[in-house]
């Protein structure tokens, strides 16, 4: 499946790869809100293997943003795709989804 998680020193790491649209997004959803219910107060977000992503993939990466505050925690990407930097760039929602170099620097 191209969405995979790991665990590291009680650090969540999901890691999505391949197209991320609207025709993965429904698949997508269910099992990337259930990983919120993981223990600890940060999800990391690897989006360096992602080939194609539309406003339907983006709209649940916002979802998500969203749904780890409501569980008290905070979501940062660790990296990202050229192509999915170039639509963050493009719609200008760098304040929202900055590049985090790693957790020291959240």
């Amino acid at each position: 499946m191209p969405v995979t998680q790991s665990i590291h020193e009680g650090l969540l790491r999901l890691q999505i790869s391949g197209s991320f649209t609207i025709f993965q997004a429904r698949e997508y959803k269910a099992q990337l809100l259930n990983e919120l219910e993981h223990p600890g107060e940060l999800l990391e977000l690897d989006l360096s293997e992602v080939e194609e992503i539309d406003t339907a993939g983006l709209q649940l990466l916002l979802l998500m943003r969203r749904e780890a505050a409501a569980h008290h925690k905070r979501m940062v990407c660790k990296s990202m795709s050229p192509v999915v930097e170039n639509m963050i760039e493009m719609l200008q929602l760098q304040h929202i989804f900055p590049l985090s170099a790693g957790p020291e620097s959240v």
